[in-house]
């Protein structure tokens, strides 16, 4: 398992390296990239957003705070 993680760390230099060659190969290119980057942060920005609402529903009670005065008692 380790060696895996180390083999995926180590391709990390590679790995810019083909998309910046990707990227300045053509402007087209550029453009694809960065709106496939813009759409990817912002699907995990949304999941992201979710899941830490889900996270303070679960801790946060439902009655947080002072009950309402009750009208006609």
């Amino acid at each position: 398992m380790a060696n895996i993680v180390t083999r995926l760390l180590g391709n990390i230099p590679e790995l810019v390296d083909k998309f910046s060659q990707v990227a300045l190969g053509d402007p087209l290119s550029a453009i694809l990239l960065l709106f496939g980057a813009l759409f990817v942060l912002f699907s995990v920005g949304v999941f992201g957003y979710l899941a830490a609402g889900a996270l303070v529903s679960g801790i946060i009670p439902e009655n947080f705070g002072r009950t309402p005065p009750q009208q006609g008692e």
